[in-house]
């Protein structure tokens, strides 16, 4: 009998009922359905992901396109040889090239060769820089002032830079515009009393390391009101004109004549070996300005009076000097006019008023001794600055004055000259500062709202390698904090920018002490260049703001000053402001602090207080009683 063998599962799949195998394949069936469904699920979620991802990347790349070709400024990508590898259309027209004909151009092509050595390192390739004031040339070779920018990024583990270009030709074109307004007369050309006494200070310092004299010459016309009352202003700013030009005519190339105001002219005279060689000059110019003057259909005779002093036979101050050549001018009309007068020395009391002078002040600020004798002669009186906004007050200037026993109450341009030529003025300064501090801590603890007190800086102090350690010292005795402390540093002083002098400031800013630039304009600084500098605000100089309401130049200027200095992120102060006419002015125009009489003369810290107190008792905010 055959026996067949029949394994356990085959027997159960030929035994068992059909409908539980039709219910196990069902069952089976339902569970791939569900894994298939969550499958598709699954790709279309992961789907919709991706289409979602895309799309966003696709609208961050059309954004960015969108920014970086929409951008004023050159915006360049290079490897790291520094070859374009990508730039915006901006680029191309701020160097002159068609569409595509930038890709692989080396950036220091684009730079003078001076310029480009700035940016490029040692192993000639470009290095990271911030707003680097540059010279580049476009496809014409023209030179183009610009400023650059270059950042390093890595991408798939290459490195690149990019570049930003700025084209700021626009902006030194004005600020030369300024430079013009601010140092030369408009009417006649000529150098204007600013550049006078710049160039009068550069004349006595070749002068002193060469061993001559300098001639100073002060000359005006006699009786030049007669012309404009008769013939009226225009035939008067005629004869101006031509009076400079008869001056400029006779002159040497390295001498100077200007224009100071009215009908005065200064005449700056250098390498002279005597009087002698001043005297022939005033002599030519009474010989020229005595000659018929053709105004129009007009003619008329004008004579001229000249005063003459010597550097340094009379004085080695540049304005004493112009104040002795000014003196000796109205001594030649007293001479009858058309004539040349040397300066002498007429009045001894005067002499000997200025000699008694500073040996007083020598005693009062005896260098030894001042903290703990002579103070008392010294006090600090407080102006305060007021913010254009709120009317608030959010700064105090300290300004000395000195209680002389004799002359009385002095203000400063009275001895620090003085202290200045004697170096006195750095224990002096160091006294001024410490006080300002005292003060300011003791309002804090009385009560009255913060506020900036400003303390003006010599040149001697700056050039002190213990300022730092000194104001440092000064901050912690006294309480006072960094930031309510405000160095004043006249515009004279920052010129050059050396590495010290941004050193000692970077110093001043890390104590949190703001930095401000005095008597902006006077010097030949431009805003662009103090954006190299940590300075927080300018003070238009008072020059600027006395007229600023009946000249249009210094109108001009003042506008342009506060206009650059804003896109600087700078904040402005306008100093000497006298009139409300020159207030409204300088509100219109948005200057953001405001000083000087009209607002607050000068007063004693007690007086000061008073008036922070009836401020904030009349202030609106004040809940009524």
């Amino acid at each position: 009998m055959l026996t067949i063998l029949v394994s356990p599962i085959l027997y159960l799949f030929l035994f068992r009922p059909l409908n539980v195998h039709i219910a196990a394949l069902r069952q089976a069936q339902d569970l791939l359905r569900q894994q298939r469904d969550h499958l598709e699920e699954e790709v279309r979620h992961r789907t919709a992901e991706l289409v979602e991802r895309n799309r966003e990347i696709v609208d961050r790349e059309v954004h960015y396109r969108a920014v970086v070709e929409g951008a004023s400024e050159g915006i360049l990508t290079l490897d790291e040889q520094g070859l374009v590898v990508r730039n915006n259309m901006a680029a191309e027209k701020i160097f002159g090239f068609a569409p595509g004909k930038m890709a692989g151009m080396p950036l220091a092509q684009m730079l003078t060769p001076d310029s480009a050595k700035r940016c490029l390192g040692s192993d000639g390739l470009l290095y990271p820089v911030s707003d680097l004031s540059l010279e580049a040339q476009n496809k014409n070779g023209e030179i183009i002032p610009v400023l650059l920018s270059v950042s390093a990024f890595r991408h798939e583990n290459i490195r690149y830079h990019t570049a930003i270009i700025q084209d700021i030709s626009e902006r030194v074109m004005f600020e030369k515009r300024l430079a013009r307004l601010a140092y030369y007369d408009s009417l006649t050309g000529l150098p204007n009393r600013r550049l006078f006494h710049d160039r009068l200070g550069q004349a006595i310092e070749r002068a002193r390391r060469d061993g001559e004299l300098v001639g100073i010459l002060f000359l005006d016309l006699d009786h030049f009101k007669d012309i404009n009352d008769t013939l009226g202003h225009l035939f008067g700013d005629l004869l101006l004109q031509e009076t400079a030009k008869r001056l400029s005519n006779l002159l040497r190339k390295e001498d100077t004549v200007a224009r100071l105001g009215g009908d005065e002219f200064t005449v700056i005279l250098e390498g002279i070996s005597d009087v002698a060689d001043a005297e022939d000059v005033a002599k030519k110019i009474l010989h020229s300005i005595g000659q018929p003057f053709k105004l129009g259909e007009h003619e008329r005779y004008v004579t001229s009076s000249i005063g003459i002093t010597l550097y340094p036979l009379d004085d080695s101050n540049i304005e004493r000097l112009i104040m002795n050549a000014d003196g000796a001018m109205y001594q030649a009309k007293l001479n009858g006019r058309n004539a040349y007068a040397l300066y002498t020395p007429k009045i001894h009391s005067e002499t000997m008023e200025r000699v008694a002078l500073e040996a007083s002040f020598r005693k009062a600020v005896k260098a030894a001794d001042f903290l703990l004798q002579y103070q008392p002669e010294f006090v600090l009186h407080y102006q305060p600055e007021v913010d254009r906004y709120s009317g608030e007050v959010v700064g105090a200037e300290a300004l000395i004055r000195w209680q002389h026993p004799e002359f009385g109450l002095l203000g400063p341009i009275q001895f620090i000259p003085l202290a200045e030529a004697t170096g006195l003025i750095v224990p002096l300064g160091e006294w001024v500062l410490r006080t300002a501090c005292k003060q300011a801590v003791a309002w804090r603890k009385a009560g009255f709202p913060p506020f900036h007190v400003a303390v003006n800086m010599s040149a001697l102090q700056l050039k002190s390698h213990e300022i730092v350690p000194q104001i440092a010292r000064i901050l912690e005795e006294t309480g006072m904090e960094g930031r309510y402390l405000e160095l004043e540093l006249t515009e004279s002083m920052v010129l050059d920018k050396n590495e010290c002098l941004i050193a000692i400031l970077r110093d001043f800013k890390e104590m949190g002490i703001t930095i401000s630039i005095d008597d902006f304009g006077t010097g030949h600084s431009s805003l662009a260049n103090l954006q190299l500098l940590p300075v927080d605000k300018i003070k238009i100089d008072i020059s600027f703001i006395r007229n600023v309401t009946k000249n249009e130049h210094d109108a001009t200027i003042v506008t342009g000053i506060i206009e650059m200095a804003h896109k600087l992120g700078l904040k402005v102060v306008a100093e000497g402001v006298e009139t409300e006419e020159q207030q409204m002015f300088l509100l219109e125009h948005h200057c953001d602090i405001l000083q000087g009489y009209h607002l607050s003369r000068p007063m004693a810290a007690g007086d000061f207080e008073a008036l922070l107190v009836n401020l904030i008792e009349t202030s609106p905010s004040k809940p009524s009683s």
